[in-house]
């Protein structure tokens, strides 16, 4: 135990105003993590052990606490915010960290460091270091086919029509979209649905019936990749083949989407020379070209049967 001198010198250096101290007042309980003694606001309270004083009767709110070792050497010293409970305990854990917590005094005569602080959980400190940047959930694909020709908007944005029954859209944000189809024909509604889309898939529905959208296919995007990488397809490229009038489309001999029809959208194209043919139904004419894809583009083409066949556009894949 101190010597009482101590406390009483300690206590005559301080010129803080006398403690407030008010009837039935909170009873606060200073733990140090050594021999110390404390005062607050000035004043000393009553030593419990080597490391412990108790101040009874305190008036809730905020008050100064200072702590001090054998040889009158500070150890501790801060503000600390009593609130209006019964009991407090204060813990003095060096010039940058005083704990406040609710609850009652330690025994008298033991010591109760060790014990009081696996009973706290201590504040951290603030962080001066920013925090590092949150990674934005990954953007998924989401593919539509109906049972008939039709056109498909996802929250009113028309997407890439790969052909007349198949609707693609890609980097769309993960949650709740709005996805509406219309058949061409009489231009009426096919189905208007929700769908809750997740975040880094690939998702493929289904037109069952009218409002009723079938999931038949989900896969991670990174599967996707995977899959085409391991194909050779990580440097193909897309076409999209427009015909004002109607028309059959040919790459390289084979024939692409529907005889007839209004386009078609090629996929997977190696980038490289390929060539590009183009048979208009109304007039028998065909119209040819000698195609260089880029690697890893869209690029968008317009056949007639006057212009012939004419690059309008070329960008990389994704980009809006």
């Amino acid at each position: 135990m101190f010597p009482r001198g101590l406390f009483l010198s300690l206590a005559l250096s301080l010129s803080a105003p006398a403690l407030a101290e008010v009837e039935d007042g909170v009873t606060v309980s200073a733990h140090c993590m050594e021999p110390c003694a404390v005062v607050l606001d000035g004043q000393p309270g009553r030593p419990v052990n080597e490391s412990l004083w108790e101040f009874q009767g305190i008036a809730p709110g905020a008050h100064r606490v200072e702590a001090v070792d054998p040889k009158g050497q500070p150890l501790a010293s801060g503000s600390t915010e009593i609130p209006d409970v019964d009991q407090v305990n204060v813990y003095l854990i060096g010039n940058e960290r005083i704990v406040t917590r609710n609850g009652g005094s330690s025994e008298p005569g033991t010591p109760e460091w060790e014990r009081a602080v696996t009973r706290i959980t201590p504040s951290t400190p603030p962080s001066t270091t920013p925090p590092p940047p949150q990674t934005p959930p990954e953007k998924s694909t989401v593919i539509v086919r109906c049972q008939d020709n039709c056109a498909v908007v996802l929250d009113g944005r028309r997407g890439i029509r790969r052909d007349g029954l198949t609707w693609e859209f890609r980097n769309v944000v993960p949650g709740r979209h709005r996805v509406e189809g219309t058949g061409e024909l009489l231009l009426r509604r096919l189905f208007l649905v929700y769908l809750d889309v997740p975040s880094g898939m690939e998702l493929t529905y289904q037109s069952e019936s009218k409002n009723l959208l079938q999931l038949t296919k989900q896969q991670l995007l990174s599967s996707v990749e995977a899959a085409r990488a391991k194909a050779g397809l990580t440097e193909a490229s897309r076409l999209h083949v427009r015909c004002p009038k109607s028309c059959t489309v040919r790459l390289d001999g084979a024939r692409k989407g529907e005889e007839g029809g209004s386009g078609v959208v090629i996929q997977d194209v190696p980038f490289g020379q390929h060539t590009l043919e183009a048979t208009f139904s109304l007039s028998d004419r065909k119209r040819r070209m000698v195609l260089d894809v880029p690697p890893r583009s869209e690029v968008f083409i317009t056949a007639s049967a006057d212009q012939g066949i004419v690059v309008t556009n070329t960008r990389p894949i994704g980009a809006e």
